[in-house]
């Protein structure tokens, strides 16, 4: 099911765009639940998916996705763990911050800088409490079409995006913990034992 959008009509898209940015220059971090849905071109739902989500500023990432399909994505903000368990295989990988490239990103980077990769096309107030944003990349190569963000009394609750095949992925957040303290090595991956590990990151 998708989302209707519309120009808000208690804010210009200056405003909407300089309240965006306030609401994620707010977030350092944080800690979530998700469901996630992937829905093809016709609107038919391909996979559904849960898992967790930790995030913080700038470029550290732990997004764990349960059974049936468990995998877990890992970055220090200098290298990138992707651990499939189903394989027994670990591919370590540079990190990239290209937010045109992969769309979590844009919760990863300063909110400030949201002009040199997106432009705002539409905010919608969809109740008193709920506001969604539409993004659009700014650039040709990018490799979806459209980001929507979506908070909920000022806090995110749900990360939409549509790629360049017209699949649509839905994230809804639940449990969302603002800013929490991590410990220092929590965003570094820890390779099990017996594992292939092939590594671009050398």
């Amino acid at each position: 099911m998708g989302f209707l959008f519309a120009t808000s009509l208690y804010a210009s898209p200056l405003d909407a765009k300089k309240e965006l940015i306030e609401l994620l220059s707010g977030i350092d971090g944080f800690s979530t639940h998700f469901n996630q849905s992937l829905i093809d071109a016709n609107g038919e739902l391909v996979q559904s998916q849960s898992g967790k989500l930790h995030v913080q500023k700038p470029s550290k990432l732990y997004w764990t996705v349960f059974a049936p399909n468990e995998q877990s994505i890992v970055s220090d903000g200098e290298q990138l763990w992707v651990y499939d368990p189903d394989l027994e295989q670990v591919i370590i990988q540079p990190y990239s911050d290209n937010p045109e490239s992969n769309p979590i990103n844009l919760l990863l980077g300063n909110p400030q800088t949201i002009s040199a990769s997106f432009r705002l096309e539409a905010h919608h107030d969809v109740t008193d409490s709920v506001q969604q944003f539409k993004l659009k990349p700014t650039q040709l190569n990018a490799l979806y079409t459209d980001i929507t963000l979506e908070f909920t009394a000022q806090a995110l609750s749900a990360f939409n995006f549509t790629d360049n095949l017209g699949q649509k992925t839905q994230m809804t957040l639940r449990d969302f913990s603002l800013n929490p303290q991590f410990k220092e090595d929590f965003f570094i991956f820890d390779v099990p034992r017996g594992v292939d590990v092939v590594d671009y990151a050398q």
